[in-house]
C-alpha cells in the first residue's frame, strides 16, 4: 500500500517518459514517510476514447486515485493527494490553445478487509 492510478488522455503531453513520472510519485509519496519503499504500487493508463465536457474544444486531462489503507488523519490524506498532484502537474505540457485538468482522489482502503500476501524466492 499505496497503490497509485494515473489515467491520462491520449493527447496528454508530458515533458518526461511516463515511467519517469510514475518514479516522481513513488519518490513523492516515500518521501511523505507514511509507506515503506516497497509498497508503493503506480501505473500509468492512456485512454484512447474520453470526453471532456460538451463543447468541442481542445482539452485534455490527468486523474490519479490514490488508494491507501484507512486510518490517517484527513491533514495526512490531503497532504498527499497534494503531493501526487504537484508531481504531476509539474510533468504536464499545455496544449496549444487549450487547457489540461490535473485532479487527485484519494482513497481510503478498509484496512479489516483488505488481504496481502507477499511471494518471494527460496534463497
Amino acid at each position: 500500500m499505496p497503490h497509485v492510478t494515473i489515467e491520462l488522455t491520449e493527447n496528454t503531453r508530458l515533458n518526461r517518459s511516463q515511467e519517469e513520472l510514475l518514479d516522481e510519485v513513488n519518490a513523492a509519496l516515500l518521501a511523505s514517510g507514511q509507506f515503506q519503499e516497497a509498497d508503493i504500487k503506480s501505473r500509468c493508463i492512456t485512454l484512447p476514447v474520453y470526453r471532456q465536457g460538451t463543447e468541442a474544444r481542445e482539452r485534455a486531462f490527468v486523474h490519479a486515485r490514490l488508494c491507501i489503507l484507512d486510518g490517517r488523519e484527513l491533514a495526512t490524506r490531503r497532504a498527499l493527494g497534494q503531493a501526487v498532484c504537484d508531481v504531476i502537474a509539474e510533468a504536464v505540457r499545455p496544449l496549444a490553445g487549450g487547457e489540461v485538468q490535473v485532479s487527485v482522489e484519494v482513497a481510503e482502503m478498509e484496512r479489516a478487509s483488505y488481504a496481502k500476501q507477499v511471494i518471494t524466492s527460496a534463497s
